[in-house]
């Protein structure tokens, strides 16, 4: 096998393959176009749009046997009416026609093409195609949603576009090729769709990949849509994963230009880049490409083609520690020196449009021969490191309005990253006041939060099928993602405990019961026990928390919540919550807390005779209006002193919890003048046990404090 690499010229290709060779495949290549990206945008909506076009009308001159592209032809999962519209009338203008296409498919189009048609357009007979355009799937453009459909699919069975690539199973991928014929070379395309970088790495590292190789002598070239930098341990694909049957791989997803073909032990790689700068980045400021390849027998020529539509884009990095005469705090010293860098990286980009219009052989038939250059892209790293003082990035982009074509975002602040920054989890990132620094909002990323909210076991759910719903209702706009995927997971649930007749038993179901009781509980035990530090500190102290109703619930059922099953401490947990932000007037205290605090304390008292416990109710109804003068001489007359909380709490819960207003506001001691306020919540550690009712007799016998003229 033998490969060129060369700059085209207008009306063919300079390689070792000759452009007129009737056994030759001319292929034109292009990955992540990106169309729709910033469309709403006044000076950049039209740019994926324009470069997009340049493609198909390169590929129309050059008469290219079909146009290949490697994954995110759309930007959005679900592109817009204007965006489709506009992709759709392309594709027509330049793909459809009368030219006869030489190559032919001899493998079974109906597993490559699995719709309805099952077979490529241009071998419709119901279309005229000159042209066709074969692509696979992004991550931007990917399939989801009810019947796991994509935009690409609204291409194909309109007759625009032949999409493949699709992987019909998600345990085992197999990667079946087109297998097509022209004259006396063939050629294998084997195309697999984006999956997630991490799914995929494990199944090719287990063998679940699998390559189905044709009885046929091809050549044998390979598209997919996949991280290749290395990202984490299992987040990109290496390149010894490949089969080294392969002769061609045609990298996908990666948006710098590598277009020069690169060999790696038995295949050679190449890498296009994005026709789109869709971030400002250094790798994204490389010049535009696409690619002419030529395949003739084991034979390829690959010569790159650089695009003229692209907007310019200039990147710099300044490190102010090593700028010479900048003090760390005299910022306009700073924002001087800036904005010579900013002038002189919008001299650069005209001098680049220039070459970039003079390299290109092309004279597109739409293209504008007045056209100015567009105001170009610009972006500054700034390293200010050392205590350099910062500014606002959007006020110093204001003297650049009408000059570059990104005025806000101009500057990037950032400080050399340390370990701490590296490692830090996003939780703690959105607790930090450094927030606001630019640098620690480029390491924030939705997934990384979404995946530690998930973080936490579930019962029925997977978490990873979990966080993969959400990214694609977060991302993709797709709003039945989270229902189809609970759907999903509950009938698989139910599958796997179905039971045949014959073996359902007593002890299988007393066995059964035990097992979803205990898989039920322990993550309410979990849920339950995430306030128990608070707990413990409080009752560490003699002074209870007075900012919430939490706080002050909490603090005299503490006791009885640490002898309480697993279930009932949840839902006394649960009903603490509910009463958050509630307001501590006498009106508050009647609320729905306190038909909360009725019901859970007839829930603990079940030990409690019935005479007794109706005994109790009846006493405690006659002296209802002497529990609230004592409820409210008490917040008044101690309202200075540091144990008005505890007794507060006690006489709140007096007033919700019927048996347990007894032991909140009663004394055994009539000479105990402490009135209880000295008393310290048991720790959690060791709670005390709650004390016995008392009976009825023993209730009469015990002392009330009342006010004086109370009735």
């Amino acid at each position: 096998m033998s490969q060129a690499s060369s700059t085209s010229t207008p009306g063919g290709t300079s390689g070792t393959i000759h452009q007129d060779d009737e056994d030759a495949f001319r292929i034109l290549i292009a990955t992540d176009n990106h169309i729709g990206y910033l469309e709403r945008d006044p000076i950049r909506g039209q740019d994926s749009f324009q470069t997009f076009e340049e493609i198909l009308q390169i590929a129309e001159i050059e008469q290219v046997d079909f146009v290949l592209l490697g994954g995110d032809l759309f930007h959005h999962n679900r592109p817009t009416r204007s965006c489709l519209y506009q992709t759709m009338k392309m594709l027509r203008r330049h793909c459809l026609g009368e030219r006869t296409s030489k190559i032919w498919i001899s493998s079974d189009q109906s597993i490559n093409f699995a719709d309805e048609f099952c077979k490529a357009n241009y071998l419709d007979d119901n279309f005229n195609v000159k042209m066709p355009v074969f692509s696979i799937h992004g991550n931007h453009d990917d399939p989801s949603g009810v019947g796991n459909l994509c935009a690409l699919n609204l291409l194909q069975v309109s007759g625009l576009v032949n999409y493949f690539g699709a992987s019909q199973s998600i345990q085992d991928v197999e990667i079946h090729p087109i297998v097509m014929r022209k004259g006396n070379s063939s050629l294998a395309l084997y195309g697999l769709g984006n999956i997630r970088d991490e799914r995929l790495h494990r199944q090719w590292r287990s063998g679940h990949v699998n390559f189905l190789r044709g009885s046929e002598d091809c050549f044998n070239l390979f598209v997919f849509h996949q991280n290749r930098a290395r990202h984490g341990p299992t987040s990109h694909i290496p390149e010894e994963f490949i089969d080294g049957f392969i002769d061609l791989v045609f990298w996908g997803h990666e948006h710098e230009c590598r277009i020069v073909p690169e060999s790696y032990e038995k295949f050679d790689i190449t890498q296009p880049g994005s026709s789109v700068a869709t971030s400002l980045s250094e790798g994204e400021a490389e010049p535009k490409h696409v690619g002419l390849l030529t395949i003739k027998g084991s034979e390829f020529s690959l010569d790159k083609i650089r695009l003229k539509t692209t907007r310019p884009l200039q990147f710099a990095t300044v490190i102010l520690s090593r700028v010479q005469g900048l003090n760390r705090s005299d910022t306009k010293a700073i924002q001087t020196y800036l904005e010579g860098i900013v002038e002189s990286l919008i001299e650069k980009a005209r001098y680049a449009w220039e070459e970039q219009q003079q390299q290109s052989p092309y004279h597109l038939p739409l293209e504008d021969p007045d056209m100015e250059m567009p105001m170009p892209l610009v972006r500054i790293r700034v390293d200010y490191s050392g205590g350099y003082e910062t500014f606002n990035p959007q006020q110093f982009g204001q003297k650049f309005i009408d000059r570059v074509a990104n005025p806000k975002d101009i500057l990037k602040f950032q400080r050399t990253q340390t370990r701490a920054n590296v490692t830090a989890k996003p939780s703690e990132m959105i607790s930090d006041l450094n927030l606001a620094i630019p640098e620690r909002l480029d390491t924030l990323r939705v997934e990384d939060l979404v995946s530690e909210l998930l973080s936490r076991d579930l019962l029925i759910l997977p978490e990873t099928g979990l966080e993969e719903a959400v990214m694609s209702l977060v991302e993709k706009s797709d709003k039945e993602a989270i229902r189809t995927f609970v759907t999903k997971s509950v009938a698989q649930t139910r599958a796997t405990i179905t039971v045949i007749p014959e073996d359902l038993s007593l002890d299988y179901v007393k066995r059964k019961s035990a097992e979803s009781k205990e898989s039920q509980d322990q993550p309410r035990r979990q849920y339950g026990n995430a306030v128990l530090p608070t707990q413990e500190m409080r009752g560490s102290t003699t002074h209870v928390n007075n900012d919430s109703d939490d706080d002050l619930m909490a603090s005299p059922l503490r006791s009885q919540q640490s002898q309480s099953s697993p279930s009932q401490r949840t839902l006394d947990t649960a009903i603490m919550g509910s009463t958050r932000g509630r307001g501590r007037g006498r009106g508050g205290r009647g609320g729905a807390s306190s038909q909360s605090a009725r019901g859970r304390a007839r829930g603990s008292s079940a030990t409690v005779s019935t005479a007794t416990h109706k005994q109790r109710k009846r006493r405690i109804q006659q002296d209802s209006d002497e529990e609230e003068d004592l409820v409210e001489s008490d917040e008044q007359d101690d309202a200075s002193t540091s144990t008005a909380a505890p007794r507060a709490t006690r006489a709140r819960h007096a007033r919700g919890a019927s048996s347990q207003a007894t032991y909140a506001i009663s004394s055994d001691d009539e000479n105990d003048g402490s009135h209880y306020t000295n008393k310290r919540p048991a720790p959690a550690s060791s709670p005390s046990p709650t004390p016995p009712p008392p009976s009825a007799s023993a209730s009469q016998n015990k002392r009330r404090r009342v006010l004086p003229g109370s009735k």
